[in-house]
């Protein structure tokens, strides 16, 4: 980890302002923090560049429960690995290798009531129930996951495999994906956000049921964010939070991601 200190700062040093963000926000633009986070993100979409593994999909994971534990967040981080792995590359066919990155983002705490107690009212010299300061907490905020995924293969929808094809008739209700899903590009990446949200839900036991428990956006579709647009506005939101060394760390989950995986 230390060495990853070490290469962190010389991104941070070695720049000298942002080739990648399209428009930038005047109101920060000198603020030595901001010139880091921008610094930081250009290192990481060159990192993607030089790997040829861009991103093209952001999954946002929110736990159902509150979940404080990083160790046990890290694990889950491995877990999704091996389902995306397992669902969409059974065979470990280099052609069909997917990138997948992880970014640890935390809730703001919050102060929170917890319920009234007896209080003497010092005017009355009465007791009524009443807040006061051992009434409320500091409720510690829980963490929730941005994974960012290189593009899936065509041929890994067109050719599936067994578990994509059993998974098929369990999204789609019929024993074939919908043929006006396979004439277009749009529809082929509904597909595989289809098969994303599928083989996470089914085999990630830490996953809600609702809706909301997972978003998954491609970066086709997504807009920009921060003066950054497509795929490097997915890298620019999930490392919005990274101001310096320190924030990297926290945020990156180095162990169970691929991008940095050259740094020793």
């Amino acid at each position: 980890m230390i060495a990853n200190k070490v290469q962190y700062r010389e991104w941070i040093k070695n720049r000298y302002g942002s080739i990648h963000q399209e428009e930038k926000d005047e109101k920060y633009a000198t603020k030595r923090w901001y010139i880091n986070k921008n610094h930081i993100r250009d290192t990481f979409i060159d990192e993607y560049n030089r790997s040829g593994f861009v991103p093209q999909y952001m999954i946002t994971r929110v736990y159902y429960y509150d979940q404080h534990n990083i160790k046990k967040v890290r694990k889950h981080n491995d877990r999704v690995n091996r389902v995306i792995d397992d669902f969409f590359n059974p065979r470990g066919i280099d052609k069909y290798y997917l990138m997948k990155d992880h970014f640890i983002e935390q809730h703001k705490s919050k102060l929170i009531k917890k319920e009234k107690i007896q209080v003497r009212n010092t005017i009355t010299n009465e007791y009524e129930l009443d807040w006061d300061g051992s009434s409320v907490e500091i409720k510690e905020g829980s963490f929730h996951i941005h994974s960012l995924i290189s593009g899936i293969d065509d041929m890994v929808v067109l050719n599936p495999n067994g578990k994509i094809r059993n998974a098929i008739p369990r999204i789609y209700g019929i024993e074939t994906i919908p043929i006006s899903l396979l004439e277009s590009e749009e529809g082929l990446t509904r597909v595989k956000t289809d098969l994303l949200d599928y083989a996470i839900r089914e085999r990630c036991d830490f996953i809600g049921a609702s809706g909301k428990a997972i978003d998954i956006q491609s970066a086709q579709d997504y807009g920009t964010y921060d003066g950054f647009r497509g795929w490097k506005g997915m890298v620019a939101y999930v490392t919005k939070e990274m101001y310096n060394v320190e924030n990297i760390v926290q945020v990156y989950d180095y162990e169970n991601s691929g991008i940095l995986g050259h740094l020793t």
